[in-house]
């Protein structure tokens, strides 16, 4: 069997210890110590530093550390605070494995390119700038260092933009292929670039797996991960982390959906609205911030549950205030509803929603007097106008047959445009309420 098994592809790889030739450094540094357990940065070592030179600066460090505590972390390292004895000699150990040391490499600054790297200037760069950002979101994150929230936001962004730019370009592959013929140890044979390449991006993004339990990080979680996913070498790395918070999220909503159903049974519609407003929209609202981590499918299912939620509500109350007459606020929480449902809707349910808030509209302009501010006057629907206009005809036409054709006629024309009269308000009313009807009809 190939020793370069599947799962160190996916960056889960085994001990290397034992000399099974799995890569598992990438398990050793995963979390939000990536950068400060790296062995260069504990040492001070630059990352090309072999041999004799290993040696020499160990002899050095060692007679520090027999008179001080800690060696402080160098002034320009990323990585701050100073590093115990225990620390210093540990990471002195990686440097034994070349399949160890090389992973600390990728993740530590390499400087300009030497004569036989056969790099591109710009490739040490974007690398080294990736290092520093990562490093110093993770530092500020974890509190040894001071950032304000945008400050790390920026750190964050500049960190994926560099490693996601960096797995993309062949000429990092190279770089790998370069350090194995370099170090040239036995134990890297069975290794290729791309064993290190398929590892690397799963322990990038590690840390956020421990950050996501931070109290203080948790509400930019997804933001901050929506930025590194968006880069191919980091997609799907995500979903796991994401799944439990999701399901959760969703779990809320239909808890909320059925306890404002339940008060809209009951006709509690004050309350049912107030549960729509206070859980049910924030937490959909939350939901929306996994929209890179869910598949399409799943967002608009979840979506079409609370619009449908929301719609039903509006019209249940459209229905209530046909009877009985709603005050100013509440004909616009009627129309705020409907609007809402029509918001959150999914496309290919949008028209139906679109139709009904029509409805709700058309309904919330027109059948009584809307409510004026003391002192002013009250304004007159498009309804009532109707009604008033049709009165005054009424009036005008009996008392013309009253002067011209005698009492008997005036009092039979009020009797026949009265009759006119009910009939054409009982029409109105009647596609009001099939309009109505046909609204609720459509929320399913």
């Amino acid at each position: 069997m190939d020793k370069t098994t599947a799962g160190d592809r996916r960056g889960e790889p085994s001990d290397s210890r034992n000399g099974t030739g799995n890569l598992s450094r990438f398990t050793d540094l995963a979390g939000t110590r990536l950068y400060r357990d790296n062995a260069f940065a504990v040492t001070g070592l630059p990352a090309q530093a072999q041999g004799r030179a290993v040696r020499q600066h160990r002899q050095r460090l060692e007679a520090r550390l027999a008179v001080e505590a800690t060696r402080p972390a160098d002034p320009d390292s990323p990585v701050a605070g100073a590093f115990r004895k225990e620390e210093v000699r540990a990471a002195f150990e990686e440097f034994q494995d070349p399949r160890r040391r090389l992973v600390d490499e990728l993740l530590w600054r390499w400087g300009e390119p030497g004569p036989e790297c056969g790099c591109p200037a710009s490739v040490h760069e974007e690398h080294d700038d990736a290092v520093r950002f990562h490093a110093m979101a993770l530092e500020a994150e974890t509190g040894r260092v001071h950032a304000a929230t945008d400050g790390r936001d920026m750190l964050w962004q500049g960190a994926a933009g560099g490693w996601g730019a960096l797995l993309e370009r062949t000429e990092f592959r190279r770089h790998i292929t370069h350090r194995l013929t370099e170090l040239d140890d036995p134990r890297l044979s069975e290794h290729t670039a791309d064993d290190f390449l398929a590892a690397l991006p799963r322990l990038l993004v590690s840390p956020f797996r421990e950050l996501a339990a931070d109290p203080d990080f948790r509400p930019r979680l997804a933001r901050v991960c929506a930025g590194w996913a968006e880069h191919r070498a980091f997609s799907g790395l995500f979903d796991e982390l994401f799944d439990e918070t999701v399901e959760e999220t969703v779990q809320d909503i239909i808890d909320a959906l059925r306890v404002a159903n339940e008060k809209k049974e009951a006709r509690l519609f004050g309350d049912a609205d107030l549960i729509v407003r206070q859980r049910v929209l924030p937490a959909f609202q939350r939901f929306g911030e996994f929209r890179t981590f869910v598949s399409d499918w799943r967002y608009d299912d979840v979506a079409h549950i609370v619009a449908v939620g929301v719609g039903n509500l509006a019209v249940a109350m459209l229905g209530y205030h046909q009877s009985v007459r709603p005050s100013p606020k509440q004909r616009s929480t009627v129309v705020e509803l409907a609007e809402r449902a029509y918001e959150i809707a999914p496309e290919r349910h949008v028209r139906e929603f679109k139709e009904n808030w029509d409805v709700i509209y058309d309904w919330s302009l027109g059948g009584v007097l809307t409510g004026a501010a003391p002192g002013q006057p009250s304004t007159v629907s498009g309804g009532e106008w109707w009604g008033c206009l049709l009165a005054a005809l009424m009036i005008g036409a009996v008392t013309a047959l009253w002067v011209t054709k005698g009492w008997e006629a005036g009092v039979g024309a009020f009797l026949v445009v009265g009759l006119l009269y009910g009939a054409a308000e009982k029409l109105t009313e009647w596609y009001a309420r099939f309009r109505i009807h046909r609204a609720g009809r459509r929320y399913r």
